[in-house]
């Protein structure tokens, strides 16, 4: 299949987000006008990046709805991987052993491993009738529980699980509409709105967790009808920016689309020089907590970053961390020969060979 340039340019702008609001966390209580920025961000960014997941995977003729060895490959063995390898960073630049969990996911290794668990559903979502409510639902519910467990992620794999379902019953209608003139007018209104709400909200109103799907009402300390009714507003606002984010992007190729093609390098990947960031202690620097020294260096920072993460010599330096090679470990499954193919019962016509002509039909 070709490449489209609006979701490769989607992709990486998304990223770029994630790498920019990650990069400006650490100010988020030191700055109201970061603290907006990266909730602002956070609304729409990863739920687009799983919308395109959802509709990636869609099932396509040729191809089986659940692909284990692409689920091994691409999801499963890099997950261990990156869980391993923050582990491992974080206490190094802890200094302290702390005991290796691998279903607890450790900061971005959440996202494989809820993708994995998505990508495992999909045969349940595609027999059903009406999906996306169904998992609306599902992700509604999920708040009266007392509190999410820390395995699987299991409350962002169940809180996001509506954006995938939404990317799987998506058609390439829904996005053309998206680039409608009027889409088009539209939009930077939605991401302003999206804006001046968080800004409203912020900080009083509006935790970090409820925007990271981490806590239920419970966690968060509020009834289960006022955590329904604040993450059904939230969910309407990053409906509407995630749709703004789109319609603002250009559909043909530029010179960054095809840095698309290695988001998931730059959203694996990044976390390593930002956790170094971190503990080499430039974030104390009261010079770099203003607004207007903090939102340009660091988002600066995080771009230069995004970039080269995604160019050609990282895909190919990081392939094995990213990609491992695990050939080895899968069944290979040759391609049907006509040997291969079952003999036709008795009885049944056996078609011709192609390039065969019909007889003619006999005159009566």
């Amino acid at each position: 299949m070709e490449r489209q340039p609006l979701f490769d340019n989607a992709k990486f702008a998304a990223v770029a987000l994630v790498v920019c609001a990650h990069t400006w966390m650490p100010l988020l209580e030191k700055n109201r006008t970061v603290g907006v920025v990266v909730l602002t961000i956070a609304a729409f960014s990863m739920p687009v990046f799983i919308v395109l997941c959802g509709y990636f995977s869609q099932p396509r003729p040729g191809r089986p709805q659940v692909d284990g060895g692409r689920l091994i490959a691409q999801l499963a063995v890099p997950y261990l991987v990156f869980q391993l390898l923050y582990n491992l960073v974080g206490m190094a630049l802890e200094q302290e052993l702390q005991p290796i969990r691998l279903l607890e996911p450790r900061w971005l290794t959440w996202f494989l491993l809820s993708l994995l668990i998505w990508r495992l559903s999909v045969p349940l979502w595609t027999a059903l009738r009406h999906p996306l409510p169904v998992a609306v639902l599902v992700a509604a519910g999920s708040g009266a529980l007392h509190a999410y467990p820390a395995e699987l992620a299991l409350g962002r794999t169940i809180g996001f699980l509506p954006w995938f379902v939404l990317g799987l019953v998506l058609r390439p209608r829904h996005f053309a509409l998206l680039h409608h003139r009027t889409a088009r007018a539209l939009a930077p209104l939605g991401l302003l709105t999206a804006f001046a709400a968080v800004w409203l909200a912020y900080p009083k109103l509006l935790d970090t967790a409820w925007l990271e799907y981490t806590e239920t009402a419970a966690q968060l300390g509020v009834g289960y009808p006022v955590w329904l009714a604040v993450k059904t507003a939230l969910g309407l606002l990053s409906l509407v920016a995630a749709a703004s984010f789109l319609a603002l992007l250009p559909a043909r190729r530029l010179r960054w689309t095809s840095l698309g093609a290695a988001s998931l390098y730059v959203y694996l990947l990044h976390g390593l020089p930002l956790k170094v960031l971190q503990a080499s202690g430039v974030y104390h620097a009261r010079s770099l907590h203003h607004t207007w020294t903090a939102l340009p260096v660091y988002g600066g920072f995080a771009l230069v970053l995004a970039v080269l993460l995604s160019l050609p010599v990282s895909v190919r330096l990081f392939g094995p961390l990213v990609q491992p090679p695990v050939g080895w470990l899968l069944i290979r499954r040759p391609v049907p020969t006509a040997v291969d193919r079952p003999e036709p019962r008795a009885g049944t016509a056996v078609p011709p060979p192609p390039g065969t002509p019909r007889p003619a039909p006999a005159r009566r």
